[in-house]
């Protein structure tokens, strides 16, 4: 018995033994492998911690032409000595020399001769011993000659020149092009070369000096962002603008040349002929009756006492330079029927010329265009007739008309001339 309990202590003690020499050579390993690591660590700390210095703050990049610029600060770090901006995976950089102060410092970079593209850079800042900060990274997209080539022009929808009065009106263009608005290059009329610029916002733009017969030329000016450095201008472009014919007491209220001293007369600046002078001696001009809004029109009115009216003529004559007009004539009031005979003509002919009688409108070789006014009830109707001229020469615009005595009329508010 006392051999047995003998021999289990034995065994007992030298398990005991045995775990205690595991114990310790595991402790053996782990500390080894402790001091190794630490030495790998001086190797790459060569004895001391890992030394940071300040990353670039507030980095902000603006793209340009063919080129960049950065933005940044410097906080906090008062060793930093530069900056380096590294791009094209690190194959292309560029460094900024930095002169810290006592409080934060600005910095700023143009980058120059950039490729246009998509740019991926890397910032990162330096000290006197080399030390750098973390990697700070940033996108940007420089434009070039690429993006310059799909700019447009703001169309223009018509130039009404008046003597040296000339107005540009722009069809709109959507400000998320990025268009800002437009620049024209004009001579005045002291033969000094002028610019005018016009927002995007604006429908149209008046230059009251231009000089008559010259050319001016237009680009559009675009910024791809708001933040770009760099204005882009489309191609530009030349115009040759054409002057308006200017057509004398065009529109209501018309003036007289005489009166009756009741309602009618004869209009001022326009030819009428003896036909059309069918309320003893006057006619054409209308004073206004019956309580409408007609007063100062033109109107030639048979009927209600006053006779039929046979080639009644209104007409006046302009020079027109090659282009395309149209000639506009707002009717108030018409009662005259398709059935009717005769009829009432809007005409245009070429030359300083009389209108042709109403059988002769169709046929006659010096009319360029022509339309019958019919009845439009008590509403305005506007009669436009386009035509062209191919040489400079005088054209004659107005009225045309033989109508019956049972009762016919035809105000008109307006007479107009635009090149198209």
């Amino acid at each position: 018995m006392v051999i047995l309990i003998f021999n289990i202590k034995m065994k007992t003690m030298k398990n005991l033994r045995n775990i205690l020499v595991i114990i310790f050579v595991v402790l053996s390993v782990l500390i080894i492998n402790s001091c190794t690591s630490g030495d790998e660590y001086l190797k790459f700390t060569k004895g001391g911690a890992i030394s940071y210095t300040g990353k670039i703050d507030s980095l902000k990049l603006f793209p340009g032409r063919n080129r960049l610029e950065v933005q940044g600060l410097i906080i906090s770090d008062p060793k930093v000595t530069e900056l380096r901006i590294y791009w094209n995976n690190k194959k292309d950089s560029v460094t900024v020399p930095i002169t810290r102060t006592s409080g934060i410092d600005a910095v700023s970079k143009i980058i120059d001769n950039l490729e246009e593209n998509i740019y991926n850079f890397e910032f990162r800042t330096f000290d006197a011993k080399g030390n750098s900060s973390i990697a700070v990274t940033a996108s940007a997209e420089v434009y070039g000659d690429r993006y310059i080539s799909s700019l447009i022009n703001r169309p223009i929808l018509n130039n009404v020149l008046i003597g040296s009065e000339l107005t540009v009106n722009f069809i709109n263009l959507n400000a998320d092009s990025g268009a800002l608005g437009t620049e024209i290059e004009y001579t005045n009329s002291s033969d000094q070369l002028k610019t005018v610029f016009t927002d995007i916002s604006k429908g149209s733009v008046v230059i009251s000096d231009f000089k008559s017969g010259s050319t001016y030329r237009y680009t559009t000016l675009y910024k791809p962002v708001t933040k770009s450095i760099d204005t882009f201008y489309a191609a530009y472009k030349d115009v040759r603008p054409v002057p308006t014919p200017v057509l004398l007491n065009a529109k209501q209220p018309f003036s007289y040349a005489s009166y009756d001293g009741g309602r009618w007369g004869v209009i001022a600046n326009w030819t009428t002929n003896a036909a059309a002078k069918n309320h003893n001696g006057y006619g054409g001009y209308d004073g206004g009756c019956c309580g409408k809004a007609n007063n100062a029109t033109v109107n030639f009115e048979s009927g209600w006492g006053a006779p039929a009216i046979t080639n009644g003529k209104l007409y006046q004559s302009v020079t027109a330079e090659p282009a395309t007009y149209q000639l506009k004539v707002v009717v108030f009031e018409s009662n005259h029927l398709e059935s009717d005979p005769g009829g009432f003509y809007i005409i245009v002919a070429k030359g300083d010329v009389e209108l042709p009688d109403v059988e002769s409108v169709s046929t006659a070789t010096d009319v360029l265009k022509y339309k019958r006014v019919l009845s439009n009830g008590i509403g305005r109707t506007e009669y436009i007739l386009e035509f062209t001229i191919d040489q400079t020469t005088p054209i004659t615009v107005g009225i045309s008309t033989s109508q019956p005595d049972w009762g016919r009329f035809c105000t008109i508010s307006s007479f107009e001339i635009v090149v198209k």
